[in-house]
């Protein structure tokens, strides 16, 4: 089987969920080739997979966008004309910044119309696919789950080293937020709420690119004198590690979500979760167990923060005990995937 993936690995410095996935299907028989039009129409194919589609139109590239949208609509009939089957997994729903709603709505217009299948990885996030696409109620869906990370980043330092690292003694709660701060992650009512819970001996870290009013946001609602630690900017992945290490307990107070890698980063260096009982969160904590996901419903507050230390304090999982991600295996989820490509 021929692969063109849409991306296969021009992000995997960023994010390497892709290059996780492709190696799993490499590694049973398929082959695997980053996505370009001369490919698509020059070569042979079996299958195109197209990943963040929508986006890849809206945002990441110079140019117009409508230009873009006519090439994209393009190369999806030569595919049709070709008999390349078209699959499509759905991370999103929809963009999470959306100030071009007729241009979206163009560009899912012409996906929808043009793909053999989609894959979801939960549950939960097809039916929200059904429910916000109507029209893919006559497309067959799959559900994949989201890999783990275990493996994918640097892990060598310890819980002592990971705290010396970044200044925080033995003893004191750690919670983290890591990843890019964007509006819809709910960072700024993160902090505020840790401030308002008053804990003693603990600390927030928040770590990662914000845009110039996020950070104002975010460096107003930790006080001076605060438990808050703001480190803007990209986290290396050499560095992901000693956040992670050095955390109790990871926070990821979404205020909308669908899925959720860094839920499954954290849980991949065996670290607790405090998330929103929204998208495919509960489900992620019936695969794992209620010992890893703690939810809650509606919108954070000073009172789910401390109900949520004194969780992860009385848990029964001891500090070593690895997170049980075996349904989110790489190699469980390569061979469905080329079974749902098949």
């Amino acid at each position: 089987m021929k692969i063109l993936a849409s991306p296969y690995r021009a992000f995997s410095e960023v994010n390497p969920t892709q290059a996780l996935l492709y190696d799993s299907i490499e590694k049973h028989g398929a082959q695997v080739s980053e996505f370009s039009m001369r490919k698509l129409f020059w070569e042979s194919w079996d299958v195109w997979h197209l990943h963040w589609p929508v986006e890849s139109i809206l945002v990441r590239r110079k140019g117009s966008r409508f230009l873009r949208l006519f090439e994209f609509w393009i190369g999806l009939k030569v595919a049709r004309l070709k008999k390349i089957r078209i699959f499509w997994t759905a991370h999103n729903l929809r963009p999470h910044e959306r100030d071009q709603l007729l241009l979206e709505r163009m560009i899912w217009r012409a996906l929808l119309a043009n793909i053999d299948g989609i894959i979801c990885m939960s549950d939960v996030s097809k039916r929200e696919l059904l429910k916000e696409h109507p029209e893919c109620s006559s497309i067959l869906v799959h559900t994949i789950p989201h890999g783990h990370y275990r493996g994918a980043y640097p892990d060598e330092m310890s819980r002592d080293e990971a705290r010396a690292a970044l200044g925080v003694s033995a003893d004191e709660f750690v919670g983290v937020f890591i990843g890019q701060i964007r509006p819809y992650k709910g960072v700024v009512q993160l902090v505020r709420c840790f401030v308002e819970a008053q804990v003693t001996n603990s600390k927030l870290f928040v770590a990662g690119v914000a845009n110039d009013s996020l950070r104002r946001e975010l460096e107003s609602a930790a006080v001076p004198g605060s438990n808050i630690r703001l480190h803007f900017g990209f986290v290396d992945r050499n560095d992901i590690q000693k956040y992670l290490r050095a955390a109790d307990l990871v926070i990821l107070p979404y205020i909308e979500i669908l899925n959720s890698g860094s839920a499954i980063l954290a849980l991949s260096f065996d670290r607790p979760i405090l998330v929103p009982a929204r998208g495919a969160l509960s489900e992620l904590r019936y695969v794992v167990g209620p010992d890893w996901v703690s939810l809650y419903e509606d919108q954070l507050n000073p009172e789910i923060v401390r109900a949520a230390i004194q969780w992860t304090k009385a848990r029964e999982a001891q500090p070593d005990t690895p997170a049980p991600l075996d349904a989110l295996s790489w190699d469980r989820i390569g061979r469905l995937t080329i079974q749902a490509f098949s």
